[in-house]
């Protein structure tokens, strides 16, 4: 039985960002959109995992950590237009409209941090927006 996800995440990897920890919401979406729009039309930015959004419980694990800091999207495929088999530069293209043009429903930080590694991922949560 193969399993259907309505939701559909990608990660990328954030470039140089200063981690705005204290902002939540409204407020870390506005502070962070700039630099995520910037990457979502960079051709060299990578998709770093692409699905179903993970539910980031590395429980300081380093083997389930990677370093550094990361831009989660998550959206309704519905909403996206795009499938796990859309070339990248469609994948990105499709988020970059979602960021562009409307707000997340919520936005917020999560650290994970293991003995050798920390992980933080912004994580922005798009629903019902058409």
């Amino acid at each position: 039985m193969k399993t259907h996800f309505k939701d559909l995440a990608i990660t990328i990897r954030a470039q140089n960002l200063e981690v705005p920890y204290n902002l939540v919401d409204e407020c870390l979406f506005l502070t962070i959109r700039a630099d995520l729009l910037e990457l979502l039309c960079n051709e060299k930015t990578e998709i770093f995992c692409i699905g179903a959004a993970p539910d980031n419980t590395a429980d300081g694990l380093d083997e389930l950590l990677e370093n550094g800091v990361f831009y989660r999207i998550i959206a309704y495929r519905k909403n996206l237009g795009i499938d796990l088999e859309s070339p990248a530069e469609v994948i990105l293209s499709s988020f970059h409209y979602l960021v562009q043009n409307f707000e997340p429903r919520w936005a917020t930080i999560f650290a994970e941090e293991g003995s050798d590694k920390k992980e933080v991922t912004i994580e922005l949560l798009y629903q019902n927006i058409f």
